[in-house]
């Protein structure tokens, strides 16, 4: 068959074997000899997919259908409309096949162009498609012509072989084609070969220089300037067709009009090296980059379509990214932080500090949005509930996305980030944006509390909650329940956690309620024991602050009292208490065993709120939400039916735009309240009399501000404040997780492999997978888990955080890298912040305890930049044995490192005498970046005249 109908047949036929009834609209009747030949093939049984024509009747073509259709749509069947187009059909009586079957059309220069493709010039195509009278026999014709002579040499064996070979030989490793190649004319057939099948030209040789004589014709045995030119060619073809307007460079238009099989062809190839060769792709693209700059220098954000290409097109969309946050286009700059992931981030997985710029500006677009979209959320409250249901609906996402943007300023804002000046304007801007928004809540919540009380109905108030919640649950014959009692747990950060926790078998139910006032430790907490009574509290003040509550014989003023009060109200002895520390990164068989004779357990959390104290920042508080989550799972897992989860108050996220207001002398007031005999309401001040809290025998009143400013106490730099009367500060969860039923378990055991990789610009990495213990039998795949969260911490040590900057292949949720088990490994990179510089291990283990992991240590010791701040715990002492060194394998280099250890220092020379030989000492300096990494404190190479010296900086 004739090559311009044979792909047409293949086309058609294809097409109608995947879509079933097909209505082919040939609106220029260029086909009718091509189909009655394919439909007398059909009936001679050499065509599988039934032909009927239309060829004047509608009736005759009914009467042929009714052999054919069947009535179903997946039934292939090819009709053939001549002279139709779909506005003409809807006259005909083919309406009812017309909705049943599937549109089919080509026309016939796209067909002669799509079977030519890599088999004639495109100028000597687009030569023949321009002569009048163009029809398929005619093309047919010419294309067989054009193909008959048979091609010798060289250009017989390129026809042999496939575009993508031949590209590859060229671009990336020659491994045959170059030893063909020894003449003049075996260039020019390459180049020949290389027209047909990508449209390059003699043209587009001439203005790059390849393989030219300066006239675009091939020179003699110059094959790496042809090369060159088609990298530079692929390249801009896909620039050009990616591009949303003309090219502005003249040797670069033509390319817009290239046939859309060459186009295809070249995107194809562009895409495979940059795929399959990425150091190649970069190394070309930089190459081709500066021959361009014409075009390049006029390049705009708005121009460019979802491939960049080349290097510069992604510093354009980040600039004018930037640009979008700074006039508060918040849509337009998450448009362009969204085209550039995944598949399309190619020079973005290249370089790190671009990387940690585009993740910052998705966030800052997400956090601005948030704000434009809820202005004043509390304006319209009504009363209590109906503020608490506005907020959970508009204003807690604003609240989550704050939180969200700081722990992403902290993890990723440094001077090396390119346009570091411009993300530093757009942090600032939003800050002031925010605290405008919440100061805005503030005031209206304050003025609905005026209006309706500053105590809400009972159903709201927090010292109701144990009577009407969680004593309830304990009255359910057999169930145990357990409290979790987090200082400063934000609504916001329980919804996260409420999404999390969600799944089979698992019920969640969030509500909110108003935390006492002033929103303290000593107040919340302590209100969550049953100590109301008749709905009064009787406080008990210590130093002018209320340090607890009076609940019968005693008072309620810590986590032993309430643990005895709650329990005392409702299994009749104290509840039993533990730390939250003991619950989520407990072995289940022995939590299973603590838990086993308690019908109460009350679980301890002081993570946030300690954290939060210190100035360590949102990131810190990403890890608690984590081990929370992790202690609901293991307690479910232990026996306990229902989990309340809920806080003794909130808090204020704080930076440079809070105001701050004097109050007498600096230590009178707290940071966000003030206890005073007398009401005052000037300044801002919003004065609340303690009788109307509902405080028995309690004199006085405690002044709130406002809004979010805090009253000056003398302390400096304070990012964390909670004790006023702000939405953030006062509404509080309460989350209540019940398992129905036994959650299906997985039986198989997870391990964690791990490899220390060489740090990238003061950046630890470790590549990490997730595989089945070995000798595991796998799990069912509809019980085994899809992803696994792995957590990264320091070997003991509490005070030093581990900030995870990026997991390149995995998802990174919240401190948390994501794996799914048994696929390809992460690239995690991570820094620790502690209290001094030193050296730590590091651990990587599963945090929700929803899974059988085995926590794995990383080989080498870590490096911690110490913040000048202090840690929540005091670190521990120096290790005194040596045991560290067993992890080095090398006998002698060990024995260097334990002289090191107990000396202070090694020469060379006496690293010689332990080593055994010169040739040894070369062998253990030429490794020694990789075993440092194994020792648990500092070592620095001095130069001296006499050799290198090995001398010990610190100690952990």
């Amino acid at each position: 068959m004739p090559p311009v109908s044979t792909t047409l047949e293949h086309d058609v036929l294809s097409f109608t074997r995947r879509h079933g009834v097909t209505l082919w609209l040939d609106k220029d009747a260029h086909y009718i000899a091509f189909v009655d030949g394919l439909a007398e093939r059909y009936r001679s049984g050499e065509v599988a997919v039934p032909v009927v024509a239309f060829r004047g009747s509608f009736l005759d073509l009914i009467f042929a259908l009714e052999h054919h259709a069947g009535g179903s749509a997946n039934e292939a069947l090819l009709v053939h409309l001549p002279g139709q187009t779909e506005e003409s059909i809807l006259d005909t009586p083919l309406l009812e096949l017309w909705a049943l079957g599937t549109r089919y059309r080509k026309a016939l220069d796209t067909l002669v162009r799509d079977a030519a493709a890599g088999r004639v010039p495109p100028s000597d195509l687009e030569e023949f498609l321009a002569t009048p009278g163009l029809s398929l026999a005619g093309a047919d014709a010419w294309l067989t012509a054009r193909t008959a002579a048979a091609r010798e040499g060289l250009a017989a064996f390129l026809d042999q072989i496939s575009a993508d070979v031949v590209a590859a030989e060229l671009l990336v490793a020659d491994t045959m084609l170059r030893a063909k190649v020894r003449s003049a004319e075996d260039v020019a057939d390459v180049a020949a070969f290389l027209e047909r099948h990508t449209g390059m030209d003699a043209a587009w040789r001439a203005f790059i220089g390849g393989g030219t004589s300066g006239d675009g014709a091939p020179a003699p045995d110059r094959l790496d300037p042809l090369a060159e030119a088609l990298a530079a060619w692929l390249l801009c073809v896909e620039y050009v067709h990616d591009l949303r307007r003309t090219p502005h460079l003249p040797q670069l238009q033509p390319l817009k009009a290239l046939s859309k099989p060459l186009v295809e062809r070249c995107c194809a190839l562009v895409d495979r090296l940059r795929r399959e060769q990425p150091e190649r792709y970069a190394a070309l693209a930089d190459e081709v980059e500066p021959r361009l700059a014409d075009e390049v220098t006029r390049i705009r954000a708005e121009d460019l379509g979802h491939i960049d290409t080349f290097r510069v097109e992604e510093m354009r969309v980040l600039e004018a990214a930037i640009a979008d946050l700074i006039a508060g286009r918040w849509a337009e700059a998450a448009g362009k932080v969204a085209a550039r992931e995944g598949a399309n981030a190619f020079w973005l997985t290249r370089d790190q500090a671009r990387r940690w710029a585009w993740q910052l500006v998705g966030q800052a677009a997400s956090f601005g949005r948030r704000i434009a979209e809820a202005p004043r959320p509390l304006a319209k409250a009504a009363g209590h509930e109906e503020a608490l249901a506005l907020y959970a609906e508009a204003a807690a996402p604003v609240d989550r996305e704050h939180r969200r943007f700081e722990q992403a300023r902290s993890l990723y804002l440094e001077p090396r980030l390119p346009h570091f000046a411009e993300l530093k304007e757009v942090v600032e801007d939003l800050r002031r944006r925010y605290r405008r928004w919440a100061d805005d809540i503030a005031r209206d919540f304050s003025a609905l509390c005026r209006t309706h009380g500053f105590l809400p109905p009972a159903d709201l108030q927090q010292r109701t909650l144990y009577e009407q919640v969680i004593h309830p649950l304990t009255t359910i014959d057999g169930d145990r329940v357990a409290v979790i009692v987090v200082d400063a747990l934000r609504y916001e950060m329980a919804a996260d956690l409420a999404e999390e926790l969600r799944g089979p078998g698992i019920t969640v139910d969030l509500r909110a309620r108003l935390a006492e006032l002033p929103t303290l430790t000593a107040v919340g907490m302590n209100v969550l024991a049953p100590v109301a009574g008749g709905g009064r509290l009787t406080p008990v003040f210590a130093g002018g602050e209320v340090a607890g509550f009076r609940s019968g014989e005693y008072t309620v003023r810590g986590p032993a009292d309430r643990a005895r009060a709650m329990g005392e109200r409702s299994v009749g002895r104290a509840a039993l208490l533990l730390l939250l520390a003991e619950v989520w990164d407990a072995p289940p068989d022995r939590l299973k065993r603590q838990v086993a004779n308690a019908r109460l357990i009350v679980v301890a959390s002081r993570e946030i709120d300690d954290a939060g104290e210190a100035n360590l920042g949102p990131a810190s508080f990403e890890t608690t939400l984590r081990q929370i989550r992790a202690a609901c799972v293991h307690l479910q897992a232990a026996g306990v039916r229902s989990v309340v989860v809920t806080a003794d108050h909130g808090f204020l996220l704080l930076d440079s735009t809070v105001e701050t207001h004097p109050f007498g002398s600096k230590t009178e007031p707290d940071r966000r309240h003030v206890y005073a005999a007398e009401p005052r309401a000037d300044g801002g001040l919003v004065p609340v009399a303690l009788s109307s809290l509902g405080y028995e025998g309690a004199d006085g009143y405690v002044l709130f501000r406002e809004d979010t400013a805090l009253f000056r106490t003398g302390a400096s730099g304070v990012l964390f404040a909670h004790g006023g009367n702000s939405p953030q500060e006062r509404i509080v969860p309460v989350l209540i997780i019940k398992r129905r039923r036994e959650a299906a378990a997985s039986r198989t055991a997870y391990e964690i492999e791990a490899v220390v990789l060489p740090a990238v610009l003061n950046h630890a990495r470790v590549r990490l997978r997730l595989q089945p213990a070995v000798g595991q039998e796998q799990g069912l795949a509809f019980v085994s888990p899809s992803r696994i969260g792995l957590m990264l911490r320091a070997v003991g040590r509490d005070d030093v955080r581990v900030l995870v900057k990026e997991a390149q292949g995995a998802a990174l949720d919240g401190g948390r890298v994501v794996l799914a088990p048994g696929t390809s490994a992460a690239e995690v990179f991570f820094a620790l912040e502690g209290p001094r510089d030193e050296r730590v291990q590091v651990e990587v283990f599963h945090p929700d305890g929803s899974q059988t992991v085995e926590v794995r240590i990383l080989e080498g010791w870590f490096d911690v930049a110490g913040t000048g701040r202090p840690g929540l715990s005091e670190p521990p002492a120096a290790p005194a044995s040596d045991d560290w060194a067993l992890a080095i394998a090398d006998e002698g280099a060990r024995q260097v490192f334990l002289h090191i250890a107990r000396h202070g220092a090694i020469t060379e020379e006496e690293a010689v005498r332990l080593l055994g030989s010169p040739r040894a000492a070369r062998r253990f300096a030429a490794a020694f970046d990789d075993m440092k990494r194994q020792l648990p404190f500092l070592v620095r190479v001095e130069t001296t005249e006499r050799g290198k010296r090995y001398v010990k900086e610190r100690e952990i």
